[in-house]
Order: C-alpha cells, then structure tokens, then sequence
C-alpha cells in the first residue's frame, strides 16, 4: 500500500518511525466505499440529426383497424415527378386503389400493398389516363388482382403506359366501368361515393386531342362520404374546370378533406375554389414539392395541409366525426 507522507516540520531521524506508525494505523481502517461514476447524461439529437420515421405508424394496420383509413402513398424520385397514388381502406376492410402514378412507381406501391398484407384491390380506380396517375397499373395489376377497374372514358391508345395498364385488366379480366357524372357506388358498408365530373355529354369522342391540359380538364371528380365526414378527389383538374364546379354544385363541395387538384400546382385551387371547399384537411400529392402560394392559400382558410413531398406517406382516419392525420415525417418549415 502506497501513502504519500508530507514532511512538516519532522526530524528526518523520526520519519520512518512515523512512516511505520501510518502504515499501521491505514490499514486497521475500513476502506471507504469507492465513489460511483456519475449517471451519462442522456444524449440529445445532433441538430444536424433527422427525427425517428413514423413509418410503422403510418402502415399499422391493427391500430386504426374499424376506422376509415386513406394513405397516401410516397413514390419516391428526388428528380422525376412521380404521380398520385392513394389507397381507401373501409372499416370493413375492403380497398380502392386510387390512381397508380407513373410506371416505374409500380414497385414501389406492390410494395406498399404487401406491407399493408393487400392480396386483392376491391377497385382499382384511374382518375384520368396520364402517365403519372395510371402508369403504375401495369406493374400493380400483374402482381394484384381486382375485382374491378373504374375509370375515366378517354381511350388514350396513343400512350404506351395506357396500353401496358390495360392489357393487365385485359389480360386478367377485370371487369372495366366508364364513371360519369351521377353515377354512384359504394365501397363496403359505409363508404359511399358520387362522381360529380365529367358529364355524360362530355365522354368519349368529346377529347379531341390529346393535350395535357384537355385530358386534364375531363378528369374524374369524386365525392366521398363516410358518416358526418365528407371528401373530395377532384383528379388534376384546373381552375376553369374548378369554376364550373363551384357554380353548378355550390355547397355541395363544402368538405372536410380534398385532395388538391393537379398535385397542388398552381394550376389549380384558385381563391374561389378553396373559399367554397373550406377544407379541414388538404393533401397535395407530389413528390415534389410544387407551389407554396397554393399550399398558403388552404392554410388561411383554416385547413391543416400536407404534402408527400414534404411530410412523405401520410395516413387519414376517420371515425365518422373526426379526421386524424398521421405523418411518416414532420415537414420542414415553410415560411
């Protein structure tokens, strides 16, 4: 055993007397407990550090089951404007997949739907035949089946992407209907759906081209309704389409969700548009993240919005009264 002896004013005759007389006395003593080391503090997020996924959350499929369910799906491409692709899940658990985006998100959304444990779509729907709301299908009909397949009239022979979709629902069978305006369906028990665009007048022949913006227009607008809450999927129409909407059903268009028209561009959701919705929630469906006037344009209406681009997969329940909203990831700030 090691002491250290300080010399104060000893003799240097006495010093191994005394040194011997310490020793004994050190080690009659009990030794004292050793100190413990201080509890780590707890580790705090570097700043630079992206907040834990809710990823988990947004595909439970046991937590939120006997609700109605809407997930909104992220096809991920930093670079390449994916499309829209959502999945309605009934509190009875039947499922309609709506829009499929571009054909290379195919993957991406079979996978979605095996997470989900989704063997068969009750409905596949196509808002309108574009590359970036049906493409997927080719993909997701091979590796799914559906009972069936409800779309827009416009045979787009011309796009490759449309041929490839429906030579699956050709090629399994899938019974095709053409919706119209006043056409009604029911997916489940409880969920109920009125389409409200396009007019029997303007099926078929009426596209006599294929621009954009005319395809565009012709899209297939969708109210939903579950209980007291009421929904919206109004495909990529643009602000003329949504002026005629407004006049010819007024507040019938008086919502608690919609789904920004054309992926939230500004396109789409003029003033008038969105004074006569005056949604509680708004989903712009893009991965890339398009118009911040449009997204400010809901929010001071009241509306809580968010967008896959920013927020990644987001998931809606409802239990007939109130919305929930779930996001994979919180957005950063957009002011």
């Amino acid at each position: 055993m090691k002491e250290q002896i300080k010399k104060h004013g000893f003799k240097m005759a006495g010093v191994i007397a005394v040194s011997a007389l310490l020793i004994t006395a050190a080690c009659a003593q009990i030794n004292p407990e050793p100190k413990q080391a201080a509890a780590p503090a707890p580790s705090e997020p570097k700043k630079d550090e992206a907040p834990p996924l809710r990823t988990k959350e947004v595909f439970d499929t046991q937590k939120y089951k006997g609700m109605l369910q809407i997930r909104y799906f992220h096809l991920k491409d930093p670079k390449v404007a994916t499309g829209d692709s959502y999945l309605i899940t009934t509190p009875d658990g039947k499922n309609m997949l709506m829009d499929a985006g571009i054909a290379e998100a195919g993957k991406q959304i079979v996978k979605y739907l095996d997470d989900l444990g989704i063997k068969e779509l009750d409905i596949a729907y196509n808002t309108h035949p574009h590359a970036d709301h049906l493409g997927g299908y080719a993909e997701v009909l091979r590796a799914k089946d559906a009972k069936a397949y409800y779309r827009q009239s416009h045979d787009y022979t011309a796009s490759s992407q449309y041929r490839n979709a429906i030579s699956q629902v050709t090629r399994k069978n899938i019974p095709q209907k053409v919706l119209k305006a006043g056409d009604t369906f029911e997916l489940g028990n409880e969920v109920k759906f009125e389409v409200l665009s396009p007019n029997e007048s303007e099926l078929n022949s009426v596209i006599k081209n294929n621009e954009a913006s005319t395809i565009n227009f012709y899209s297939l607008v969708l109210k939903m309704t579950y209980k007291d809450n009421s929904f919206l999927f109004p495909g990529d129409i643009y602000k003329d389409r949504e002026a005629q909407l407004v006049e010819q059903y007024g507040s019938k268009l008086d919502v608690d969700f919609v789904h920004a028209p054309h992926h939230g561009h500004a396109t789409s959701s003029s003033p008038t548009w969105v004074d006569a919705l005056t949604p509680k929630v708004t989903i712009l469906s893009n991965n890339i993240f398009s118009s911040l006037d449009v997204l400010k344009r809901y929010e001071k209406k009241g509306s809580d919005v968010y967008s896959t681009g920013l927020n990644g997969n987001i998931l809606i329940t409802s239990d007939g009264k109130n919305l929930k909203v779930i996001t994979e990831k919180d957005r950063v700030s957009t002011k």
